[in-house]
């Protein structure tokens, strides 16, 4: 296994499921089924092969927990200045509501932890099964695409 290659992918990876996300808008793509989290787990085996790097099961999951705990870790870092997790999306929310609507009640710190580190788990969760995805995937095209031999003498 190629490491740069493998960093690259995951790192890429990772920071593509924490945009896909915690953006606006495009977080609902989130709604299908967590497409963002297992999508660009799939992305970042099918970057590790297309730098050279050759995919079967195993390294797939491997990329892909790797790229769900990063953006795990992202998120977890992100979420304490209100642009992910249980912040961000409170923060996301008071922009749509009327300013009335709020209660004002406080969300306990045990709550909001729990809630972000339930998160990080669902992210190592999806991106260990959109690498399981990727890996089969790509582990069959690279099947399918290598040249056959033949033995010197036996062309007709």
């Amino acid at each position: 296994m190629n490491t740069k290659h493998f960093w690259i992918a995951v790192l890429s990876g990772a920071v593509l499921t924490t945009l896909v996300s915690n953006l606006p808008y495009i977080g609902f793509i989130n709604c299908l089924v967590f497409a963002g989290f297992w999508g660009s787990a799939i992305f970042a085996v099918w970057l590790y092969r297309r730098l050279g790097g050759t995919v079967n099961v195993k390294t797939g999951v491997r990329i892909g927990l790797c790229t769900g705990l990063f953006a795990g870790l992202i998120g977890f870092a992100l979420s304490f200045v209100n642009l992910a997790g249980m912040q961000g999306l409170v923060a996301g929310i008071e922009q749509v509501i009327p300013a009335d609507a709020s209660t004002g009640e406080e969300l306990p710190a045990w709550g909001v932890m729990a809630f972000n580190l339930a998160g990080v788990l669902m992210n190592i969760l999806f991106g260990t099964i959109g690498g399981w995805i990727g890996g089969s995937i790509f582990q069959l095209r690279q099947k399918a695409e290598a040249p056959t031999e033949t033995a010197p003498g036996s062309e007709k």
